[in-house]
């Protein structure tokens, strides 16, 4: 779990996308409601894939395969940002960025979700897999609030952005990119099969009080942070820098 928690977090998007798809590249509602279907299709057809084509693969290596890809994708998105598009005209090519990356992540949607029910200990399978569940949700909070601390690093503004000032864009692009791409060096910690799960978890290590107390500090934690930062965005808009 600590891997999953790690990992997720690192998974920082940037917070200035759609501003810049409606402000620079001026998509209609219409469009930017397209993508936003579109990638909940791709992100079920990535489950269904995993399901019925993967189920057999290490999790080591479907991550490995999904954090490159993602990494890959993320360059696509500054060539965007630079309007390098080979011709594709560019709501196809924002369309296809966005909704891959959602299939890739659904993809790995169910190796993590396999993770979680198997370390459910028996006589408390709802309350365990409950907390699983909300230390993987947390950590995507955590994740998106700090995409908006980084939006006070350079000028993303609507004002920049309309004027084409978009070398702050290019810059946080980037930065989100490298941190998405970090997460491949942390997937040893990850088993490989359910059987390397089942090891893990019986052996001497498998639990810990300790471990416990932690797993419930960073949780709480991890949610206290993102409401009160998502409290500041709406009651104090800019509060960390962002414009």
């Amino acid at each position: 779990m600590a891997f999953v928690y790690i990992y997720n977090v690192l998974q920082i998007g940037n917070a200035a996308w759609n501003q810049y798809l409606k402000t620079t590249l001026e998509f209609t509602s219409t469009q930017i409601n397209l993508i936003y279907i579109a990638s909940s299709v791709l992100l079920y057809l990535g489950i269904i894939t995993y399901k019925y084509f993967m189920m057999n693969w290490s999790w080591r290596l479907v991550y490995v395969i999904c954090t490159l890809l993602n990494g890959v994708f993320s360059a696509l998105q500054i060539l965007l940002i630079l309007g390098i598009t080979f011709g594709i005209p560019n709501f196809a090519f924002a369309l296809g960025d966005d909704a891959f990356a959602e299939f890739l992540a659904g993809v790995q949607f169910l190796p993590s979700t396999i993770m979680m029910v198997h370390l459910c200990p028996e006589g408390s399978e709802g309350a365990s897999y409950a907390m699983f569940t909300t230390i993987h949700n947390s950590a995507g909070q955590v994740s998106r609030a700090i995409s908006t601390h980084l939006l006070g690093i350079w000028d993303v503004s609507k004002d920049a952005l309309a004027d084409h000032e978009l070398t702050g864009m290019v810059n946080l692009a980037l930065l989100t990119s490298i941190a998405q791409l970090s997460g491949i060096l942390l997937v040893r910690m990850l088993p490989r099969t359910k059987d390397e799960l089942f090891e893990l978890r019986d052996s001497e290590y498998g639990s810990s009080r300790t471990g416990g107390l932690i797993f419930l500090v960073i949780t709480f934690a991890s949610i206290l942070y993102a409401m009160i930062v998502g409290i500041l965005n709406v009651v104090v808009p800019g509060w960390s820098g962002e414009s």
